[in-house]
């Protein structure tokens, strides 16, 4: 119901108390998830190591950062590290880097050899060889594990700090991402360190089939293109109310009774080509092979008709919406409101917000600070792939 604008408990938004991010940080997680795509898949490796350890293991992705002398600075302290590398590389510059406190180090070595979990870590000692080594040879078998066919080894296990050094000193850009590993009902910190150059020089993200299905049930209009046709500022400026254009070529036509059949192209709006589809008498619309230049049609393209679908679809632009809550009230109430009123949402200021695609809830996020613009980070990915980036 209507709140009262000078009730004592209604505060303004607390815009500077939102986490502040830098344009750098989304470049650097952009560039290390090409990395991991292309090298590591974390969802494998926690499965693997959840067998291992027997007990329920998952790995939440952090804030990614270019790791440079104020980065190293907040290396995790009294950490172990393990360098994972392909058998063939001869240095860290194309591996990983994985850090992890030494409480954690300790719960997944104890974890894995049937023994209870220590209750206190002592981070000021640092890892002691045995904990390193025990623990580098449970990443690497998960590793192997989660990497079937992928020759992999161990190049370095140590103090987590002097690891990173020796990264630095390979690669001049690295980046440090930074993860929260959850083992059983226990949180822990830990990291992974690559190669900026390495995660730059893998294939980008790939648009295909299975990306389309993670976008699950969100609408996505492509329209239908009957002709197209090239015409100069100069006449757009002088087109009138009752002028007509005419197209240099349209093979559309209307049929017997009255519909529009004939070829067409379904082309989002700032698509030079299109997929090819056929419209008939009976309303249906019948797609085609390959794509076409929306212009000039006479030129058909190689794709298979599947791969042309997908094409055409990952060009469609859509509204995203950015959902902070929801006003519910009787249709009394909203009647009662005058400028002024102030209406509770229901929820707590700094709860995550929605991303909905036409009417489909996509993700959940939370406002932060971009170098002054307000920004979304995605926190959780709503058709079952958990996220933060």
């Amino acid at each position: 119901m209507p709140i009262d604008a000078m009730h004592p408990r209604v505060r303004p938004f607390p815009w500077r108390s939102l986490q502040a991010i830098t344009r750098a940080e989304v470049t650097a997680l952009r560039d290390v998830r090409r990395w991991l795509a292309a090298h590591l898949r974390l969802d494998a490796l926690a499965l693997a190591v959840e067998r291992i350890v027997g007990a329920r293991v998952e790995v939440l992705i952090g804030r990614a950062q270019p790791l440079d002398q104020a980065t190293a600075r907040h290396a995790l302290d009294g950490g172990v590290g393990v360098v994972i590398v392909s058998a063939a590389a001869p240095d860290a510059r194309n591996g990983a880097l994985i850090e992890a406190e030494g409480a954690l180090a300790a719960t997944v070595v104890a974890r894995a050899l049937g023994r209870p979990a220590p209750w206190i870590a002592n981070a000021a000692a640092g890892p002691s060889e045995g904990i390193a080594g025990a623990f580098a040879a449970v990443v690497l078998a998960a590793a192997r594990r989660a990497h079937a066919g992928i020759a992999l080894r161990v190049l370095e296990a140590g103090p987590a700090l002097a690891l990173e050094s020796d990264i630095a000193n390979v690669d001049s850009e690295v980046l440090a991402l930074s993860l929260t590993v959850l083992v059983a009902d226990e949180a822990f910190a830990a990291r992974l360190v690559v190669s900026r150059s390495a995660g730059l020089s893998c294939a980008p993200p790939t648009w295909d089939a299975r990306t389309l299905v993670a976008l699950g049930s969100a609408p996505l209009a492509v329209p239908i293109v009957a002709c197209a046709t090239w015409v100069t500022p100069e006449e757009l400026a002088f087109l009138r109310p009752g002028d007509a254009v005419v197209p240099h070529r349209c093979p559309i036509a209307r049929g017997d009774n009255g519909a529009t059949l004939g070829p067409v192209l379904l082309a989002p709006p700032s698509s030079e080509l299109g997929l090819v589809a056929q419209l008939c008498e009976d309303g249906r619309l019948v797609l085609g092979a390959g794509l076409e230049p929306v212009v000039a049609r006479e030129t058909q393209m190689g794709p298979d008709e599947k791969n042309a679908v997908i094409a055409t679809i990952g060009q469609v632009p859509v509204v995203m919406r950015v959902e902070i809550g929801e006003a519910l009230m009787t249709a009394r109430e909203w009647a009662s409101l005058e400028p002024g009123d102030v209406v509770s949402l229901g929820r707590r200021v700094g709860e995550h917000v929605l991303l909905r695609v036409g009417g489909v809830p996509m993700a959940r996020g939370e406002l932060v600070d971009l170098e002054g613009e307000l920004a979304v980070r995605i926190v959780e990915r709503l058709d079952g792939e958990r996220t933060t980036a």
